[in-house]
């Protein structure tokens, strides 16, 4: 099945009826009042790209904060999967994941999205405090992700 009609399908199980993809193949979300991620599709290649601001760039303590990204991101070990990103013009820090001709159907980009979202909230907390550690207060944090979908 096209993205564009799974992407429809997602909307209408999260009470957004005529969700679509933008001219550049592009949507953005708001989740939970507080985390927006942008859906990007590429026809050309059947893949579609998840991705989040978590933080600034010119919060970042140079060495050990940069250190902590790339180590954080080896592989995907410590962030689901997903990479990050610094867009220096936008003075952000980017979390994305790339997802190949992996959406079947409209199960398969809930679940990427119940992934991939406690990433992002997690990463937000880290960057804001500083921290090494996940935020302490858990929240976000619940196993097999937010279950915002039924």
């Amino acid at each position: 099945m096209e993205f564009s009609a799974i992407l429809a399908q997602f909307g209408d199980a999260i009470g957004m009826s005529g969700l679509s993809l933008d001219a550049d193949g592009s949507c953005t979300l708001l989740f939970d009042d507080a985390h927006e991620i942008t859906f990007t599709c590429d026809a050309a290649d059947r893949s579609v790209l998840l991705y989040s601001e978590v933080g600034k760039a010119s919060d970042l303590r140079e060495k050990s904060d940069a250190v902590r990204l790339l180590s954080a991101s080896l592989l995907g070990a410590q962030t689901g999967g997903a990479a990050f990103a610094v867009h220096e013009a936008m003075d952000a820090v980017i979390l994305w994941k790339r997802y190949d001709d992996c959406f079947q159907d409209v199960a398969g980009l809930e679940k990427a999205v119940n992934d991939f979202l406690p990433q992002v909230a997690e990463w937000k907390g880290r960057l804001r405090e500083h921290t090494e550690e996940a935020p302490s207060s858990g929240e976000n944090m619940m196993p097999g992700g937010f279950g915002m979908f039924v």
